[in-house]
């Protein structure tokens, strides 16, 4: 472990969920030393405040260091103070696996979702308890033609407005069976489509989204590579028996 991780590196931790109606936050936290099979960081910080995690959590790590991200379970053994700065101790509960962000990878796409603005109370509530809001009132409806486990691009008639949070829906047919997923998102950009009058590119980067909820938009993306490979190779076999 000494040999991949190191004071300094950055640490993604997110609380690990015992029902889906929990809530799902991520929180930053860094490396300060190192002892034995034990990582001593710093108590993560959020929106200014100290975040006291108690002893006894477990949560997901991602470890930001020179090899690349690397991610396991952790579990809080102890917490305290040293000087001005809270601590707590951790130790890896699971094998350091070094994390390929697939969720960065856009898969072209093409499905209908459907988004609207929050209200001022949603945001509120979403900025404080990363509450995501139910789909209760009129949306707008648009096409996403890729899909990350980070964000989206959807094409829309309207453009939207940049920084503004969004409620989205969309659909997505996957092994285990389909599901909606109902996600909050930051506009990133929004600019008219050079190609038709009347239509907007906005990319959408996704915002609070659970580990749960985002490792599913990443398996849905691998699933539909593996769809893409498998067709792509039964051309390539169909060509070549045809010029047999």
């Amino acid at each position: 472990m000494d040999r991949i991780l190191s004071v300094g590196n950055k640490i993604e931790l997110s609380k690990i969920k015992k029902n889906k109606d929990d809530d799902a936050v991520t929180y930053v936290s860094q490396i300060l030393d190192m002892k034995d099979e034990k990582i001593v960081a710093a108590m993560p910080i959020s929106e200014g405040h100290i975040v006291p995690i108690e002893p006894g959590s477990r949560m997901h790590a991602y470890f930001y260091t020179v090899k690349g991200i690397f991610s396991c379970e952790i579990l809080v053994t102890e917490r305290g103070k040293e000087g001005n700065i809270y601590i707590m101790e951790v130790e890896c509960t699971t094998e350091l696996k070094k994390f390929q962000r697939r969720q960065f990878y856009r898969l072209p796409c093409t499905i209908e979702g459907y988004f609207r603005k929050l209200t001022d109370t949603e945001l509120l509530r979403f900025q404080h308890d990363n509450i995501v809001p139910e789909d209760t009132q009129d949306v707008d409806k648009g096409i996403i033609v890729d899909i990350s486990g980070g964000g989206l691009r959807i094409m829309t008639e309207k453009p939207l407005e940049k920084n503004n949070y969004i409620y989205i829906r969309f659909p997505v047919e996957m092994n285990i069976g389909n599901r909606d997923i109902e996600v909050v998102g930051r506009v990133i950009l929004s600019l008219e489509s050079p190609n038709r009058k009347d239509c907007y590119d906005n990319r959408i980067q996704f915002k609070g989204i659970s580990h749960e909820l985002r490792e599913t938009v990443v398996k849905y993306i691998f699933e539909q590579q593996r769809i893409i490979q498998r067709k792509e190779r039964g051309e390539h076999f169909g060509k070549e028996n045809t010029g047999n």
